[in-house]
């Protein structure tokens, strides 16, 4: 899907008089009813907008971020804009500031002021997943809710030849939730692998990192939760393979637990992923 296909507004510049300013923000998912505003639970983009206005004492405030994450979804890198009415406070300080009134289960990592051209959402040209399994038949204090808990790892060699098949242009039907709105199931993926990483104790993790122009609802537990399962019973490739190229919802796996997912970065590099539009024509 090349990059002028994707359905983004016209203009989404900040009105005259206003002004943005880009936070990278970090979060426990498990504090949070998701990213977005609800009625029946705190949300982060609730907490970060009572937080700009307390800080710039004004409350015609907007938060938008790149993405919305689900209850129980974690963020490591982020980003939002805040849009107020013109302050002169530097936004270099604008972190620290917000720090002193969010609770410990939010940060801002960083603050800093963009055109009023820059929109967090539709100006992300990527989107970096990361999905974390640990094993164990018993509860760990310090990572539950963190970390998703398997009986066993399958074979990453296995694992990994599923998740090669990702990459590229497709159609993700297969792997998206039956509420998902989005007219075109058809996505770019960049990136997509597993790896071991070792967690602060010393236990072996498994780490699976998928980037992406843009991603569909629970698209990403759901290629978890599948190549999990396929890994678990020694499926071959193919079988994956053909379960993505079928777009059908029922061929997929059950959909993974939220609280192994972390949305880990956000690029607005134009030229970052210049190698795909090379290799697949865009």
């Amino acid at each position: 899907m090349a990059r002028s296909d994707w359905k983004r507004p016209a203009e989404f510049s900040a009105p005259e008089g206003r002004r943005r300013v880009a936070l990278e923000v970090c979060y426990d998912g498990r504090q949070f009813n998701g990213w977005q505003v609800q009625n029946n639970g705190v949300s982060v983009q609730d907490t970060l907008k009572e937080a700009v206005i307390g800080l710039i004492g004004d409350r015609n405030v907007e938060i938008v971020g790149s993405g919305r994450t689900d209850s129980g979804v974690h963020a490591y890198g982020q980003v939002a804009h805040a849009e107020f009415d013109v302050c002169d406070i530097p936004a270099k300080a604008f972190h620290l500031g917000l720090n002193a009134l969010l609770p410990y289960s939010v940060r801002v990592k960083r603050s800093w002021d963009v055109e009023p051209t820059f929109h967090a959402r539709y100006s992300a040209m990527a989107r970096e997943y990361r999905y974390f399994c640990r094993t164990g038949i018993m509860h760990d204090s310090f990572t539950e809710g963190l970390v998703t808990r398997l009986k066993e790892f399958p074979d990453i060699d296995l694992l990994n030849s599923y998740a090669e098949t990702v990459i590229g242009t497709h159609d993700f039907t297969t792997f998206a939730s039956a509420r998902d709105i989005c007219p075109s199931k058809v996505r770019d993926m960049y990136e997509s692998s597993f790896s071991w990483v070792e967690s602060m104790y010393g236990e072996r993790i498994l780490c699976y990192k998928v980037c992406g122009n843009a991603f569909l609802y629970h698209m990403v537990r759901s290629l978890v939760g599948s190549m999990l399962e396929f890994g678990a019973r020694g499926d071959s490739v193919a079988a994956f393979k053909d379960a993505l190229e079928a777009k059908d919802r029922s061929r997929a796996g059950k959909t993974a637990p939220s609280d192994g997912l972390y949305l880990w970065r956000v690029s607005y590099d134009p030229d970052e992923y210049q190698w795909f539009e090379e290799k697949y024509g865009h």
